[in-house]
């Protein structure tokens, strides 16, 4: 088992400046963020516009949606080749250490209508959600809290490009149709009779662009950044953690780095947490920004495929 970790190094960025400010407030802010992405890859984000009732609610949601009973549950399972829905507890293993992470998720993605063009025609990834049924206000809250992070994500994506002194819209058109993911998790606390190595979540990094992080006040996230040291990114009231993903360090050649984390609840009490990953259309190749690459910066990453990438790895790692 790793050392315990410390509790500090992740930067706090009020984003209020970005939402309401001047240029040069909005230029200042983003700055903020491009140091924290290059520093560490991991931010605290507070003043983000998102109200605070709205979290209470797809709180509210998440804890609702996990106490309903298990054959419920189990009627909308995600699968291999369709990963929306309900994933049950332990179902994905992991080859390095034999073990599965201990969570429970619902996992939804854009609501595509079953007349969609890529519907109607199977395109990888591009499938309806699986809802619970009767619980129609349950879908509406769950769905008006996905157009709030399609909405900040998008700011974010304006602030990462001001960041890297970028045009503002530069992200903006590989966000078309994105492969984004909501997904509502639910972490028992981890038994004393555990193998020690046996993780909640197991160490990785995110696939896609970036995440925004809602994390109830459990605590359990851990985060290590460039020095190799775990941290705890410990909740802090009312703010976001934002952390950069492996498309976002190919986008900008290294420079926002993709940090490895996990989550490990011992506290004796149920973890919920709520991530939102902004992944990019399925058709978009991502290679650095030429600003990105320099005589001191050489290219580092081949393109990539983005549907291709995230179907591998939604499909990997199942019993």
């Amino acid at each position: 088992m790793d050392e315990m970790p410390r509790t500090t190094g992740i930067p706090v960025v009020d984003f209020s400046g970005f939402l309401s400010g001047t240029a040069d407030q909005r230029r200042a802010v983003a700055k903020q963020i491009g140091t924290a992405c290059e520093s560490v890859g991991f931010l605290y984000l507070s003043n983000h516009g998102v109200p605070a009732d709205a979290l209470e609610r797809i709180f509210a949601a998440a804890k609702a949606f996990f106490g309903l009973p298990q054959d419920r549950l189990m009627a909308i399972e995600a699968t291999r080749l369709h990963y929306r829905g309900y994933l049950p507890l332990s179902v994905r293993t992991y080859a390095a250490t034999g073990l599965p992470d201990v969570f429970e998720a619902f996992k939804m993605q854009l609501d595509l209508p079953l007349d969609d063009p890529d519907v109607l025609a199977g395109k990888p990834l591009h499938q309806v959600n699986k809802w619970p049924d009767g619980m129609p206000e349950w879908r509406s809250e769950v769905l008006s809290y996905w157009a709030r992070m399609e909405s900040l994500s998008h700011d974010l994506l304006r602030a990462f490009a001001l960041a890297l002194d970028e045009p503002e819209e530069t992200f903006l058109s590989f966000y078309r149709k994105p492969l984004a993911q909501l997904s509502l998790l639910h972490y028992p606390s981890k038994p004393a009779r555990a193998p020690a190595e046996q993780w909640s979540m197991q160490p990785h990094t995110d696939t896609g662009a970036f995440t925004i992080l809602a994390q109830d006040n459990t605590g359990g996230l851990q985060v290590q950044p460039l020095s190799g040291e775990w941290i705890d990114a410990v909740p802090l009231p009312g703010a976001y953690v934002i952390n950069i993903g492996d498309m976002m360090q190919r986008w900008t050649n290294g420079r926002f780095a993709s940090t490895p984390h996990r989550v490990l609840n011992r506290t004796g009490k149920e973890r919920v947490s709520i991530p939102f990953f902004m992944n990019p259309d399925f058709d978009v190749r991502i290679e650095p920004l030429p600003s990105c690459v320099t005589p001191e910066r050489p290219l580092a990453f081949e393109p990539l495929a983005v549907g291709d990438f995230i179907w591998r790895t939604f499909t990997k790692d199942w019993k």
